[in-house]
């Protein structure tokens, strides 16, 4: 039920203006479903596309214009929260300053006088990369080329009024179709991207924490360090990297696999990932300059530069292909151009800042990946378990928290007091002990300047005779190389 704020007089929910007075229809109390609603006195909500954490996103038409907008509209539990409504004005902000095709355009801001947050954008017809490769594992080379141009397109745009996107990842590239049936890309989701050189205005995040998803973050990012338009070329390489081989450089069985991975090995090649494919000549080698750890070294910081590497990589000029390449099309989906509300995997996530520098001998130790997606953040700090009574029911989750979140070169002493702590605890389970026996063996391995390689080889095979079911820790502790 409808109601005109002008003469009180209330109408059926299919009924926008009212006649005696053209005034426009309010709900007649709160809707938690907008559809048939108008939403600031413009956007008539047609119907709801999906909804996330942070609030739903729904398809509208301007009143008066008739344009189709995605209308992102912010959970009314989070109105009070100021990271929340931050992270709302960023997006507009920063996405509303940058003026390109690639990137997805915002129209809108505001807050309604019912008290709600909304941001009305471009609307697409597409689906997320995330989709695409969910459907086709990996894409022919010239399609994820002429993808990686577009995204590099919209990502130098960016760069070049000083904006740092942060979290690039599949799920924040959108892909419609052009009239010949090509790729066009939408770079979406500017909500916690950061100007370079930004005052206060430009923190939305907690002191001493980074924000990101993990799997597709730099190293630099994860230390917590400052970035610059080389962070995103990195996390775009790893996009890159996952389209040709449908895995990343750093894929492992486990989270522990992978956080040794990236602490001990060279990001994987696409010939060893995809030996059944041939790639053009020099496409590996600018892979693997974006993929430097230290942002110092990583040649080509600018985002165009690189693309045009990987032109040349593929041996085509830069212009995008009249084909979709070998790949079967996608669906025809409407979704908004924004992040995918409708999505179940775990937003941006929260590390430490202080991730510290690797030692001699140990290979990329600042990639320490976070928590995996979706696991519960404890409140435990390297250091603080040593001396405390400990719950020792909570061993895996302090441990997790430890070793997923916590461990760096410059914490590895402090980890590994709160891991013995565990270790020596009455009660603790032998499998839990075993992981505490692990993961001192790491900070053995990555403490820096101490470093002890006998130690932490003594500790991962300590951690085999406690748990002799798991594989995993004579596993690792072979590619430690430890001695048997």
């Amino acid at each position: 039920m409808k109601i005109c704020p002008v003469c009180s007089t209330e109408y059926a929910d299919d009924v926008r203006f009212c006649p005696n007075d053209g005034q426009t229809l309010r709900s007649s109390g709160p809707a938690h479903d907008l559809v048939n609603q108008i939403i600031a006195d413009r956007y008539h909500v047609v119907r709801k596309l999906g909804e996330g954490g942070m609030g739903q996103v729904y398809l509208a038409e301007h009143v008066k214009m008739g344009r189709k907008s995605a209308i992102k509209v912010l959970n009314p539990a989070m109105v009070n929260d100021p990271d929340a409504v931050a992270r709302f004005n960023r997006e507009a902000a920063n996405a509303s300053r940058i003026s390109h095709p690639n990137v997805c355009s915002i129209y809108d801001f505001g807050e309604t006088p019912e008290g709600l947050i909304y941001l009305a954008m471009e609307f697409v017809e597409g689906e997320p990369l995330t989709d695409m490769l969910g459907r086709e594992a990996s894409l022919p080379t010239p399609r994820a080329a002429a993808i990686f141009l577009q995204v590099a397109d919209a990502l130098q745009a960016a760069h070049d009024l000083g904006i740092v996107h942060r979290d690039l990842k599949p799920d924040n590239i959108m892909l419609a179709r052009a009239r010949d049936g090509s790729d066009v890309v939408k770079v979406v989701d500017f909500g916690i991207a950061k100007a370079v050189g930004g005052g206060d205005s430009q923190k939305v995040t907690k002191t001493g924490l980074v924000v990101g998803t993990p799997e597709f973050m730099s190293p630099e990012q994860l230390a917590g360090d400052k970035l610059d338009g080389r962070s995103d070329l990195y996390a775009l390489a790893l996009v890159l990297f996952k389209m040709l081989t449908g895995q990343l450089p750093f894929a492992g069985e486990t989270a522990q696999d992978t956080m040794v991975k990236r602490l001990m090995d060279d990001p994987a090649t696409l010939a060893a990932v995809r030996p059944d494919r041939a790639f053009p000549p020099g496409l590996q080698a600018t892979l693997d300059a974006a993929l430097t750890r230290n942002p110092a070294e990583r040649v080509r910081p600018e985002t165009a530069r690189a693309a045009a590497s990987v032109a040349v990589g593929r041996g085509r000029r830069r212009d995008r292909p009249r084909g979709r390449g070998n790949g079967a099309r996608a669906p025809r989906r409407e979704a908004g151009c924004g992040p995918r509300a409708d999505s179940t995997r775990a937003g941006p996530v929260a590390g430490p800042a202080d991730m510290g520098t690797a030692p001699a001998g140990m290979r990329s130790a600042r990639g320490i990946p976070q928590r995996p997606p979706g696991r519960s953040r404890s409140k435990v700090t390297p250091g603080q378990l040593a001396g405390s009574r400990i719950d020792v029911t909570r061993a895996k989750e302090l441990l997790d928290t430890l070793f997923l979140n916590q461990l760096q070169p410059k914490t590895a002493h402090m980890v590994r007091d709160s891991a013995g702590a565990l270790f020596n605890a009455p009660g603790i389970s032998r499998r839990d002990q075993a992981y505490a026996a692990f993961v001192i063996g790491m900070t053995h391995l990555i403490d820096q300047p101490d470093r002890d390689h006998a130690k932490g080889c003594l500790w991962l095979r300590r951690a085999a005779q406690l748990d002799s079911a798991a594989a995993k820790y004579p596993q690792l502790a072979n590619q430690a190389q430890c001695p048997p």
